[in-house]
């Protein structure tokens, strides 16, 4: 029995070993003090947590560590304006693209950074890291593309997911085309959603920021009432302007009716549908034509139309994600909106199957096999997309979880086995000698 607990110890040790590598190879946060220019201490940034956010009034913002920061992370509640700091000899500078989740590399390690923060901006977080590799949370923003190959269209944060189903991480994650998401309506009233949002999108593989529209998020039960709530021309023209900035090969929108009947998702649709025909004519919006020019967008797919339906297959594994599928990484994203898990799910079957759509115009010919937005549309139609470089396979994962995980060491790995080896030998050996 002693020699027993013996190989057990042994074999936990190995586990604990392999632990103890594992937080050493990756980055994690600092302990670190905040403090205003005037040396108070400012703990609303220090909290991790998104809903304790602290108006600021001026000044610098003093980051300090005993250990050597390799990284900034601010959480903002609203867009900020442009900020500029220093970090040693190094100059730093944020806030050119209103990131709400802004990672800063620092070119060398220091202890104290000093952020000039613009006068009434609203932070919740500042995170300082170190050496390694940063966990799978900290979010690396690009900005919005120039030229997009898809444009997917959501009304509203977790529409992305609900019923544009696996679009993002199949198209976006496991094939690296360039992806932009456009919301028809913002979510700043609910200031929790926006965070969700950015997860969400992150979890499934979108690496250049999205773009909200100013348009306020409200709720209509037809498309006549929500015709009510915004303005249509302000609306068709915003949509045409989204068309002409990006230039997708392909779109990607709602359902005209609204899916479960949500009057602003039809409205969405319809002022689509407009844009659509307007985007390509240069004397509609002179101005967004002289700023962008036109463009005529080659496919455009919405949600369950009945003509040129396709069925598209996200039960596929997908390597980028270690093997999950598209769907299952549509419900990890959906995941991420905490707030609305109430009773609606991705589902890729019944009445809101996010799999099925239809091809609603085309000036490349209808699709002949189905399954695949891009059918008809050769690589130089989108000749400046460059695939993603290769990266090293993550290992496995057995089950979906909804948080995201980092894959371990290679040789903590082997230090594993060889503690389950250990404790199935211990095993053996007690069974043997009870037998006896």
């Amino acid at each position: 029995m002693h020699k027993l607990l013996k190989i057990l110890l042994a074999g936990l040790v190995c586990l604990g070993s392999m632990a103890t590598a594992f937080a050493d190879e990756s980055a994690g946060v600092l302990p670190c003090t905040l403090t205003a220019e005037n040396g108070t201490p400012v703990w609303q940034l220090s909290d991790q947590n998104r809903s304790t956010k602290l108006d600021w009034s001026g000044g610098t913002l003093t980051v300090e560590s005993t250990e050597p920061i390799t990284g900034l992370y601010l959480i903002w509640d609203r867009p900020p304006e442009s900020w500029t700091g220093t970090a040693g000899s190094q100059t730093l500078s944020g806030g050119e693209y209103g990131f709400l989740h802004e990672y800063l590399p620092l070119e060398s390690p220091v202890t104290r950074a000093e952020l000039t923060l613009p006068e009434g901006s609203r932070c919740c977080d500042v995170y300082a890291f170190g050496a390694g590799e940063l966990p799978d949370w900290v979010q690396q923003w690009q900005p919005p593309l120039a030229d997009a190959d898809l444009l997917v269209l959501p009304t509203h944060a977790d529409d992305e997911h609900l019923f544009f189903g696996g679009t993002m991480p199949c198209y976006a994650g496991e094939l690296g085309k360039k992806v932009q998401v456009v919301y028809f309506t913002n979510h700043w009233a609910e200031p929790y959603r926006p965070h969700e949002l950015l997860d969400g999108l992150w979890t499934v593989g979108i690496r250049n920021y999205p773009v909200m529209s100013s348009f306020v998020d409200q709720y209509a039960d037809s498309l006549d009432y929500a015709r009510t709530l915004y303005d249509e021309e302000e609306a068709v023209a915003w949509q045409v302007q989204q068309l002409r900035r990006f230039k997708p090969e392909v779109v990607v929108g709602h359902d005209v009716n609204g899916e479960y009947g949500h009057g602003v998702h039809m409205y969405n649709a319809d002022t689509l549908m407009q844009a659509l025909e307007l985007s390509a004519d240069p004397s509609y919006d002179p101005e967004s034509a002289q700023k962008r020019g036109v463009w005529d967008v080659p496919k455009t797919y919405l949600h369950l139309w009945p003509e040129n339906p396709i069925v598209m297959d996200w039960s596929q594994p997908l390597s980028a994600f270690g093997g999950k599928t598209a769907v299952e990484m549509a419900r990890l994203g959906f995941a991420e909106h905490v707030s609305q898990q109430t009773f609606f799910k991705v589902e890729d079957y019944g009445p809101y199957d996010c799999r099925k759509f239809g091809l609603y115009r085309s000036l490349v010919g209808l699709d002949a096999q189905g399954g695949d937005f891009f059918e008809n549309l050769a690589a130089g139609d989108y000749s400046d997309y460059l695939p993603p470089e290769p990266e090293p396979e993550p290992e496995p994962v057995s089950e979906p979880e909804p948080e995201r995980t980092r894959t371990l060491p290679g040789w903590t790995l082997l230090a594993g086995m060889v503690g389950a080896v250990a404790l199935a030998e211990g095993m053996i050996l007690y069974g043997r000698r009870r037998k006896r």
